[in-house]
């Protein structure tokens, strides 16, 4: 079995490696054992509880129980966002730069960082009944040092895909576990409509609910991605010449996957842009022999439904994209579905409970290969930092996650942007309540909420298709590459016995 230092090719694809079991400790050199995995994958779980419970309620929180205008939350939030992107390259070129005592990478910063995120966490969800500018500044004041460490962290942990393994369809297997661990905690995410639904049942009040989720959500998703510390770290690291902190960013102009990527996601953004809550809490409930089911309570059983074979199918993300000759393809198959699949939907109506169901089968076909876009970008992502030190004798890590981070806060940001200037545009208020928004607001949901996906499918696609990295040349940069870390490896034991 060739490992990263044997110096030779080997088709990573068709190797049957040894993991001895389930839950196994031990795997053949190079490959992943899976309790590690399952460690991993767990691990990421719980930081998506975190991130996903902040990106997707944060705005509502602030609209509907802190009771700040929309326009001013889609701002503060958004704009904030687009100023703490810009920061994780700058934390990316750090964590490049830095080699740390026990020769790791970025194992050290998976520890006890989490804690102090999941403090944080909680916090932005408390209610300290001030008034509508002293609320802005507390939120802002916290999201601001929320995210700061948050890069950390998220840099570290997503970057040890890379570090994991050498072999890239390795790396794939890898991909797949750890966007089902994130699947895992956006279903986690999806039970909070059908928890506010029953809300009034409980005899508890929104507010306190959300310290609630912020506490559960918060600081107890932060401390499951401890977990991550298990990780190993099994790419040799290469010792990269010495140079300035923007020319390590300048290293991006070599990698053309990255940029292609990234750029893809960017113009994405419409996929997602208004919260799923405004359509059903708004303008859906269910008469069914008398009794009425609220929108919230709909919310969470199309997320159930249109989620559940999506789900499964994560499983086979590797087989299926053998199949189909890559995971780029996975990708292109995904978004013209996404796309075609919802423009039928919106033809089809969500009026009547027929129509409910058959928007509801149409999109959980369509769900199939979406779920699996994930899967395939982290996979990607991989190969293109493989790429760079291909060209440049430099791995990115850092730089390169860094760079997915801050393009994943800037697609949130322009959504917050985007959301709170369409809101304020219809007319919303969360004052008015279900019955009192402005016509305008209630003909538009439909169409964003169907539409505006399909079209961030068709955008993604453009610069996607542009992306040119065939399964030869991949076999050929990890030959290289092992050649390359055989080599230093040799030399830093010569001179050691020096």
């Amino acid at each position: 079995m060739e490992t990263q230092n044997s110096g030779t090719s080997v088709d990573t694809a068709n190797v049957k490696t040894k993991r001895r079991g389930l839950f196994s400790k031990e795997a053949d050199e190079g490959y992943v054992p899976n309790r590690e995995l399952f460690a991993y994958s767990t691990a990421l779980a719980g930081q998506n509880l975190t991130y996903q419970f902040v990106t997707q309620w944060l705005f509502y929180f602030c609209t509907d129980i802190l009771k700040i205008g929309a326009r001013k939350v889609g701002f503060f939030t958004g704009f904030s966002r687009i100023w703490d992107a810009f920061n994780d390259p700058l934390v990316g070129a750090i964590i490049d730069r830095r080699r740390c005592k026990n020769g790791q990478k970025l194992h050290p910063y998976l520890g006890k960082l989490p804690i102090f995120i999941g403090i944080l966490t909680a916090l932005m969800f408390v209610d300290f009944g001030v008034g509508e500018t002293a609320a802005v500044v507390i939120i802002l004041c916290i999201y601001i040092g929320w995210d700061f460490t948050y890069s950390f962290q998220d840099v570290a942990l997503w970057g040890m895909m890379s570090l994991i393994s050498p072999h890239p369809h390795e790396r794939a297997r890898v991909s797949q576990w750890l966007n089902i661990g994130v699947g895992a905690a956006w279903g986690a995410i999806s039970l909070i409509p059908m928890i506010m639904g029953a809300r009034e049942k409980i005899g508890i009040s929104e507010k306190l609910l959300f310290l609630i989720f912020g506490i559960v959500f918060g600081f107890g998703g932060e401390l499951m991605s401890i977990l991550a510390y298990k990780t190993k770290e099994r790419v040799e690291f290469v010792a990269p010449p010495k140079q300035s902190l923007l020319k390590d960013i300048a290293l991006l102009r070599y990698n053309k996957i990255l940029i292609l990527l990234l750029l893809a996601q960017i113009l994405n953004f419409f996929n997602g842009a208004i919260a799923w809550i405004y359509f059903f809490k708004y303008c859906v409930s269910i008469n069914i022999g008398g009794k009425v089911i609220n929108g919230e309570t709909v919310q969470f059983y199309y997320g159930i439904l249109v989620s559940a074979f999506s789900a499964v199918s994560m499983f086979f993300a590797v087989k299926l994209a053998d199949k189909l000759g890559g995971m780029k393809n996975i990708v292109i198959v995904a978004q013209v579905m996404n796309a075609l699949f919802r423009v039928v939907a919106f033809f089809i109506g969500f009026d009547t409970l027929p129509k409910m169901i058959a928007v509801i089968a149409i999109i959980s076909v369509s769900s199939i290969p979406t779920n699996m876009v994930g899967i395939a970008q982290r996979s990607l992502l991989c190969d293109s930092i493989d790429y760079t030190e291909w060209k440049t004798g430099k791995r990115t890590e850092g730089i390169s996650n860094s760079m997915q981070n801050l393009t994943n806060k800037f697609v949130d940001a322009l959504k917050l942007i985007f959301s709170g200037l369409v809101l304020s545009g219809l007319g919303y208020d969360a004052n008015l309540g279900l019955e009192g928004q402005t016509q305008a607001f209630y003909k538009a949901q439909w169409p964003l909420f169907m539409l505006l996906p399909a079209l961030g499918s068709v955008l993604y696609l453009i610069p996607f298709l542009c992306i040119r990295y065939s399964k030869a040349q991949r076999a050929q940069v990890e030959k290289d590459l092992a050649e390359r870390h055989a080599e230093s490896l040799a030399k830093e034991e010569a001179e050691s016995v020096k």
